[in-house]
């Protein structure tokens, strides 16, 4: 059979097939279709016979005559006895070569259609390549030396018998936590902060970052004020910022958020008192009283971000803001996965039962529930003692790399103001006033080094450009010194061509 397509088009229609991932059936399926879209052929036109084709192409000739009876199965080529194969007459239609279409169609304006526009907040943003670097002053990502890979494979495994995969493999619907993880948390971890809870008052939820998305979205109104920690952590103003414009920034200072006389405007107040992000303190015990005190008097909820408070901090006996409420005014969030691997993203909240039940409702409209799988691993790596293990070692090791980090600083930044870790994975910085610290960052990613400039951290950036937060769970013990050597480079250089 000739065909009223030459061979050159088949090749070259072929060729631009090579990189769509598919076996070559797919590709003269695709092909086809091509073929047609582009215009050489119509409804009723011939196609090369298997032979022709598979000769044209380079492809064998059962593979051209498996393509084909896929596409006559799809109606896109119809097959006549004696005669070959052809476009099938209903798949393409005709248009007259004297009728033309007008069109007052445009594009579609999106942007006037966006209820909000989350691009267009101020978060931290962090390089895909930050492993690429070779000092990654980067905070929030794994510690390859802490992960205790045989401990979490051994979990597992024991999470893949039958038992308990009929457990994980279920769609738990409405129900959506693995009984096993919350009794874990209400045993092994919550009391480690001083917390006493029931199952009932406890909720998985992706990662504490989905936790506070669910609280404002079930609590924050237009009318509210919202109180936080200035400077505090971006995504959870950010998420705020979706419900209400009314944010009250509250300073920050050695013994954590300071609590004025604006506490009375506040309907909710978001603090991280066992390591206050980003600065690291911890809040004082009396001004956790204060805290307490003034929710009471004026009717506030607060919202307890724990987010790495697992990782011990450097004065223990101060229990979670949490420990401490008589009155239920305290909402818990805590994060499981962020010490281990932020990536499982699984966390929890600690609430009265009528606020998880309404919680467990929102969260099903939004992602079902957690991944049933690694709840019931994390369950088991908690209930065999791996979990506060690997606590243990990942402490000594922040605390032997902020050990160097801070006489690194000392010796080659000695103006810079550090405010200490903490037991934390970063430290907190000011320099000189006259440093814009994104700017720095340019010079010091110049050098190899990546450092995480602070403005974002402010509700007020341009008053806040000499700030910046120095990660160190992901950089190597051996490469702190060097690094910091490199960055007192990038700051010579940034006086050179900024003064």
């Amino acid at each position: 059979m000739t065909s009223p397509v030459s061979a050159n088009i088949w090749t070259l229609l072929f060729e631009e097939t090579a990189q769509s991932g598919l076996n070559l059936q797919g590709r003269i399926c695709r092909m086809m279709f091509s073929a047609l879209v582009q215009g050489h052929l119509r409804s009723g036109m011939a196609v090369p016979s298997s032979r022709e084709l598979a000769e044209q192409i380079g492809v064998g000739r059962n593979t051209v005559t498996i393509a084909y009876q896929q596409l006559v199965s799809e109606r896109i080529l119809e097959s006549r006895q004696r005669s070959g194969h052809f476009i099938h007459p209903s798949f393409y239609v005709d248009r007259s070569e004297h009728k033309t279409t007008k069109t007052t169609s445009q594009s579609t304006n999106w942007s006037r259609r966006f209820a909000i526009q989350p691009s267009q907040q101020r978060h931290l943003t962090k390089p895909s390549d930050w492993n690429s670097y070779p000092y990654p002053f980067i905070y929030g990502q794994s510690d390859p030396e802490s992960f205790p890979a045989s401990a979490w494979r051994e979990c597992s495994i024991k999470a893949l018998s039958a038992r308990d995969a009929s457990i994980w493999a279920q769609d738990l619907t409405q129900q959506g936590d693995d009984a096993y993880l919350i009794n874990a948390i209400r045993q092994h971890i919550l009391p480690t902060r001083g917390i006493v809870a029931r199952d009932n008052e406890i909720l998985l939820t992706v990662g504490s970052q989905h936790a506070l998305y669910m609280l404002a979205a079930l609590l924050m109104r237009s009318e509210h004020f919202i109180g936080i920690e200035d400077p505090g952590y971006p995504d959870a103003r950010n998420i705020f910022m979706l419900h209400s414009q009314n944010i009250v920034p509250f300073a920050v200072d050695d013994e954590g958020v300071i609590i004025s006389d604006q506490t009375m405007h506040c309907d909710y107040f978001y603090v991280t008192p066992g390591r206050q992000c980003p600065t690291g303190v911890t809040l004082s015990p009396q001004r956790r009283q204060n805290l307490l005190q003034k929710a009471e008097q004026f009717d506030s909820i607060i919202i307890e971000d724990e987010y790495d408070a697992q990782i011990l901090v450097e004065n223990t006996t101060i229990p979670a803001l949490k420990s401490l409420d008589r009155h239920g005014r305290v909402i818990y969030v805590g994060s499981l996965s962020k010490p281990l691997a932020p990536g499982l993203r699984l966390g929890y909240i600690v609430a009265a039962p009528e606020m998880i039940e309404e919680l467990r409702h929102l969260r099903r409209l939004m992602v079902r529930h957690p991944n049933v799988f690694n709840q019931r691993v994390f369950a088991f790596f908690i209930d065999q003692g791996y979990y506060h293990s690997m606590l243990r070692r990942q402490f000594q090791l922040h605390r032997q790399r902020a050990d160097v980090l801070l006489d690194a600083l000392r010796r080659e930044l000695p103006a810079w103001r550090v405010s200490a870790s903490n037991g934390g994975s970063a430290c907190w910085i000011e320099t000189p006033k006259e440093i814009d610290c994104s700017v720095l960052a340019q010079y010091a990613a110049s050098q190899g080094v990546f450092i995480e400039a602070g403005e974002s951290f402010f509700l007020e950036m341009h008053e806040n450009k000499n700030f910046m937060r120095l990660g160190f769970g992901s950089i190597a013990l051996d490469k702190i010194s060097e690094g910091v050597q490199h960055l007192a480079k990038a700051v010579d250089e940034y006086y050179l061509y900024n003064s």
